[in-house]
This record gives C-alpha cells, sequence and structure tokens, in this order.
C-alpha cells in the first residue's frame, strides 16, 4: 500500500452540522444595547473534523513515521515521529502569500511547566517594500525535541494552534482571491527509547484538527499599512453563543480589542493568554469576562500585539472554545506603509 493510501485510511474525518442559535436575537436586539446593527439571516457552518495520529513501536515490521492531514485551501500538515526527528510540518503552494500557524506550546523542561507561543510561517514578502527575493521555503515546522538528534524519551507535551492564510505583506505580492477558512488543532506527543535498539522504541503524536465552513464566515482581520481603505473591524457569528467581534484600528491611540454580543445574559469569557516564553505561571494569563449589563456584552478584552489568545465562550448551555492569534504594529520605525495587522480566530471540536 502506498503512503498517500494509508493516510488516507489512518484519517478520520467527521462533518458536524452547527446550525443551533444562528437566528436567536441577542440580548442586545431585545434591550436595545450593544454596538452594532445584527443580520438573523446567516448559513449555517458546518465544522470539519480531522483525527490524525502516528503511532509506531520497534517491533513493527514497518512503522509509519509520517501522517498527514489536509489544511482546506491552505496546504497540509505533517506529524512526523522518527527516531532522529520529531516535528509539525505545515506546507502551502502559494509561498507569494502570507500562510501562518500560531502555537501555544506545551511542555516540561528541566522539572519545570513551561510554554512558549511559536510562529512558523510561510512567506516571500517580509514588508510592504521588500523585493521578493527572499522569504521561506514551501514548508514551516516546529520541531518537538528540546535537544539536537532528538532526546532519549520526551517528557511529553501539548499544543493549540491556529493556521491561517492571508494576502501578502508585500504591495506587490499575491493577493488571496476568495476567503480560505481558519484551521485549528490540538496536538499531543510522546516518544521513548531513542537512544536504544529499534525493538525498544516508541511513539506517539495525536492531532485533532477543526476547519469550520462556510469560508466566507472566516474570523480573519487584516489590514496593511500601504492600503488606501483598511477593514479594522470584524464580526462573526458563534452559532449558539452570539457573535464574535475583532477591532484593529490603524489610530494608534486606540487599543485593538476582542469582544462577544451574546444572545442572552446567562454568558460569560474565560481567556488563557500567552506570550513570549518561560514558564506557564509567568506567560500565561487567565481572566473571565462576565456578562456587562450596561453594554450588553463580554468584554472588551485587549489582543495582544505579538501572541495568543484561548478562549473559552458560554452562553447558557452551549459553550464554545476558540483559538485566536494577533499580531499589530501602527507604529512601524520605517514609516506606516510597513504598519500591518494580522488577526485570526477559529473554532474547536472537543
Amino acid at each position: 500500500m502506498t503512503a498517500p493510501a494509508r493516510r488516507c485510511l489512518a484519517l478520520v474525518v467527521t462533518v458536524v452540522a452547527l446550525a443551533a442559535g444562528l437566528t436567536l436575537p441577542s440580548y442586545a436586539e431585545q434591550t436595545g444595547s450593544g454596538t452594532a446593527a445584527r443580520s438573523t439571516a446567516q448559513r449555517a457552518p458546518v465544522t470539519q473534523v480531522q483525527r490524525v495520529r502516528v503511532s509506531w513501536q520497534g517491533t513493527s515490521d514497518n512503522p509509519d513515521y509520517v501522517n498527514s492531514a489536509v489544511v482546506p485551501g491552505i496546504g497540509s500538515l505533517d506529524l512526523i515521529c522518527r527516531p532522529n526527528d520529531t516535528r509539525v510540518r505545515l506546507y502551502t503552494d502559494r509561498r507569494g502569500r502570507e500562510t501562518q500557524m500560531w502555537l501555544q506550546k506545551y511542555e516540561t523542561k528541566n522539572g519545570r511547566a513551561v510554554v512558549a507561543v511559536k510562529t512558523p510561517r510561510i512567506y516571500q514578502y517580509a514588508h510592504a517594500e521588500d523585493s521578493g527575493r527572499g522569504g521561506t521555503g514551501y514548508y514551516a515546522h516546529e520541531g518537538l525535541n528540546q535537544v539536537p538528534g532528538v532526546e532519549n524519551r520526551s517528557q511529553g507535551g501539548y499544543m493549540h494552534g491556529v493556521i491561517s492564510q492571508r494576502s501578502s505583506r508585500g504591495a506587490a505580492g499575491g493577493q488571496v482571491a476568495s476567503p480560505l477558512p481558519v484551521t485549528t488543532f490540538e496536538l499531543d506527543w510522546n516518544w521513548n527509547g531513542f537512544d536504544h535498539p529499534q525493538r525498544y522504541r516508541s511513539c506517539t503524536i495525536d492531532a485533532t484538527i477543526t476547519t469550520q465552513f462556510p469560508a466566507d464566515q472566516r474570523t480573519v482581520l487584516t489590514w496593511r499599512g500601504w492600503e488606501t481603505a483598511p477593514q479594522e473591524t470584524l464580526r462573526t457569528a458563534l452559532p449558539g453563543i452570539g457573535w464574535l467581534h475583532l477591532s484593529c484600528p490603524t489610530d494608534t491611540d486606540v487599543a485593538p480589542t476582542v469582544w462577544i454580543d451574546p444572545y442572552t445574559e446567562d454568558s460569560s469569557l474565560y481567556l488563557e493568554d500567552v506570550r513570549g516564553e518561560g514558564a506557564v505561571a509567568d506567560q500565561r494569563t487567565t481572566t473571565t469576562r462576565d456578562f456587562d449589563p450596561a453594554t450588553g456584552l463580554l468584554g472588551p478584552y485587549p489582543l495582544p500585539s505579538n501572541g495568543t489568545l484561548r478562549m473559552r465562550v458560554v452562553n447558557g448551555e452551549a459553550s464554545r472554545w476558540l483559538m485566536l492569534s494577533s499580531y499589530w504594529v501602527t507604529n512601524d520605525r520605517w514609516g506606516p506603509g510597513r504598519n500591518v495587522c494580522e488577526i485570526a480566530a477559529g473554532a474547536y471540536n472537543r
């Protein structure tokens, strides 16, 4: 059997229709509060879930060290676990666009629980004036090992990720002709015996990968400093919950924020804000935003200039986990043409 055929057999895809709550009026609509007019005519989103696994024992005759999943509209995500190579690898054939895989990577190092924000990127143009002769190749990855050559035994780890693609940062770069969906994933790994003979070795990587359709309801807010009329706000329906709002003003005096306009006041927003790299206690901030009866909203919460938010939104009996990446520059020292805002958010199937 060929490797692609094995991957197809290993790939389990579940399509879940999530239509509940799409036509319910929000609390703000009922009370007259809130900040924007609502549209109740929304197409029901459909969620594609892929469960992908690499799992082998050294006693196997032909262990599969690699398994892959499709990243709809963008490319593929490879899970790799060889005795000398452990990583998660993203591929796209459109290097002229800005493709990002933002990660919250949790693991144990030197007996400490640590977390790091990682951003493997695939791009041709680094900024508005870039010639396009540099950039990356068509792959980007994040390693799972902690030492060169891969340690004998991993301490185990897991990550939350969000993958998105948008127009190039370069004014002359390729543009995204149609909306592309956002893909999120959760992944964990563990291996043992890599310093010993093959029969003592083993490895497992498990991933759950979620993509929501239709793509025109994707939650990606992007603007470039060289645009004449950049989009600074975005609103997306959260089935059964309400509306997700993003704001990334070009005005340097106004902070980029996220907030939820829930259907009812029986709602709450929990956030895990991860920036930088280090001990979990130092790099992750957790907080809750309760329903504000004066505004009819949850939030707003400030978006990190270079970081991630993992959020759980609750409305009545409904709840949804979201992963959000945020990168913005509104005062680039080389001039406003290089200012940029790149925000992406997607839901998990849990």
